[in-house]
């Protein structure tokens, strides 16, 4: 696909080019299938994953080496005796917990799990006997970190789903409200059954999509679609204020999901903080493609994208650059960008902001679990066959990152419980996501997740142009979330190391989502920065404050004198040649999977 070079100016037009510096419409080239040269493996269709193969490799490694595996049952064994000793103490004398739940797992809050020694046993065995089996892959020698640790996610994800919490007689919040009601929950857990098998593909509900209407409740700030492509309609926000900064602001949102997780609700968004500050903000909205964009590439994303919503944006607005947002993959296609205007010389875009973003994946995390030779075989052959990327099967992958908050409780609480799927704005932008293009993706799992090519100097290339991110010397945000399991904060600081500029790295107290979407009003801010950027992650943290309060208001200090002068608020959106195609927030969003 890729846009047609056509171009009209009328109300009633739609803006399908690509823009060039001059302003200029051209025809980006044609999109190839991208992928790293070479043959892949063929998929194993009973184990698609690679899982059972990894597996065995452990089991293979431990009768090898028996001695690690004998440790690991002896010292399994004598506490599970020990435990099963303190479990007849007298209630009065009570010994302290052989093992506790891991900060944050909210599955055993409930009080007789603590108070009550039988479950207290229970609760306590089970968590024995999931640290051995995650120790005893530790022990397997002579294979390599990758191997171990995509064993160990999935070994977590059955030891997870075998939780004494899952079962109904087993646990005491359930055992509680039965008793309260009657079993009256156990019947609505069965109409929450039903109804999630109608109408959610048999997965447990997150979120009451009824209670949420794109343009009415969520995504409601002002404004207009000011230029449309073949991938991305530009937003042009309504200026809240009087005067406004020269400079615009142009975010690239994550192009797997909606953009509106910036703009949520008034009192948790970014896109409206930032317009009440006088900034003149633009953002990208991602089509969602289907199978006829099977052949849409990387390089039609970052062109059709941020390149194209810059070069609009200040056209629009009569300055010479940007200042730009780039989130999660957002980010991603910016710092190649970023690197390609390097290169080219064009000044295009000046102060950029990293949200939860990855320029180095080689300490990607969990989702590396997902990412074999033999998974992402399996993975290019379904894109291969569908066209793209389902939404479905992206949002079960990051749900299993967490998959007690994800998938466990919210079945406990669905079916268990009996109850109602929350109204939480949050997850329902979490259940409206996009499907990707099969060559887009082919292309962002080899080149950047499986080989880090973008962290390698002159490897990946922008139409033709080498990329290097040791070129790029924009003054740089960059804000990671501490407990992100999509873009592990470590990960994220990697890019303090590669580019070239003056970089300031601030780093949130919550998750993917939670420690960017964070106003001020919130309370619940807190954040971490320090004076400079030393290589190790861990020599940064050392060097942090804390701060209370939300980092959106250090970040608008940074960004504000990195915006030009103030001048008179445009009296309209758009100009005479990008004019307002429709009313924000437009209809590339309300597009579904």
């Amino acid at each position: 696909m890729g846009a047609q070079g056509v171009t009209s100016a009328g109300p009633n037009s739609v803006h399908t080019m690509v823009i060039d510096k001059d302003g200029a419409p051209v025809k980006p080239p044609a999109p190839t299938l991208s992928g790293n040269g070479q043959a892949a493996p063929q998929p194993n269709a009973l184990d698609p994953l690679g899982i059972g193969k990894a597996s065995l490799e452990v089991w293979q490694s431990l009768l090898a080496h028996p001695q690690g595996l004998i440790e690991a049952q002896s010292e399994f064994a004598a506490r599970w005796m020990d435990l099963a000793a303190r479990s007849w103490a007298p209630p009065g004398n009570k010994p302290a917990p052989l093992i506790e739940p891991a900060a944050g797992d909210a599955r055993f809050k409930h009080p007789a799990w603590s108070e009550n020694p039988g479950f207290d046993a229970l609760k306590q065995g089970y968590l024995l006997a999931t640290k051995a089996m995650l120790d005893g892959v530790d022990r397997a020698e002579g294979l390599d970190a990758d191997t171990k640790a995509r064993v160990k996610f999935f070994a977590k994800q059955f030891c997870d789903a075998m939780s004494p919490t899952n079962v109904a007689f087993l646990n005491p919040a359930v055992i509680e409200e039965t008793l309260r009601t009657g079993g009256a929950n156990l019947q609505r857990g069965i109409a929450n059954v039903a109804e999630d098998l109608a109408e959610n593909n048999g997965r447990p509900a997150l979120v009451d999509k009824k209670a949420f209407s794109v343009g009415k409740n969520v995504a409601t700030t002002k404004g207009s679609v000011v230029y449309r492509n073949d991938l991305i309609e530009l937003i042009q926000y309504t200026p809240t204020t009087e005067t406004v900064f020269e400079r615009p602001l142009v975010i690239t949102p994550p192009s797997i999901n909606k953009f509106y997780i910036l703009d949520l609700q008034p009192a948790n968004s970014l896109i409206k903080f930032a317009l009440d500050a006088g900034v003149q903000t633009f953002v990208v909205s991602w089509r969602n493609p289907d199978a006829s964009y099977a052949r849409t590439s990387w390089e039609d994303y970052v062109e059709l994208g941020p390149l194209s919503a810059a070069r609009v944006a200040a056209g629009i607005t009569g300055s010479s650059d940007v200042n730009a947002i780039g989130y999660c993959i957002g980010g991603t296609m910016t710092a190649e960008l970023l690197a390609y205007l390097a290169r080219t010389g064009e000044k295009l875009i000046n102060a950029v902001t990293f949200l939860a973003a990855l320029t180095d994946f080689a300490e990607a995390g969990d989702l590396r679990a997902f990412l074999s030779d033999d998974a992402i075989a399996y993975l290019e052959k379904k894109m291969d066959e569908d066209g793209v990327l389902d939404s479905s099967e992206m949002a079960d992958t990051f749900n299993m990152l967490r998959s007690n908050d994800l998938i466990w409780n919210v079945a406990v609480n669905r079916y268990l419980l009996g109850k109602d799927a929350p109204a939480f704005d949050l997850l329902y932008w979490n259940s409206d996501a996009t499907r990707l293009p099969a060559a887009m993706h082919k292309y962002y799992l080899r080149h950047m997740y499986r080989n880090n090519d973008l962290a390698k100097r002159d490897v990946l290339e922008l139409r033709g142009t080498p990329i290097d991110l040791g070129r790029v010397k924009n003054d740089v945000f960059c804000v990671a979330s501490r407990e992100d399991h999509i873009a592990p904060w470590r990960a994220v600081y990697r890019m303090t190391q590669l580019f070239s500029g003056d970089t300031r790295f601030r780093l949130a107290n919550s998750g993917h989502i939670a420690g960017i979407v964070n106003p001020p009003g919130s309370g619940k801010g807190l954040y971490f920065a320090a004076p400079s950027n030393p290589p190790d992650p861990e020599a940064w943290l050392g060097l942090a404050e804390e701060r209370r309060g939300s980092w959106w208001t250090d970040w608008l200090e940074w960004l504000a004198p990195r915006s030009g002068e103030r001048v008179p608020a445009p009296a309209a959106l758009g100009s005479e040649r990008f004019a307002p195609l429709e009313a924000a927030p437009g209809s590339y969003v309300l597009q579904k999977s």
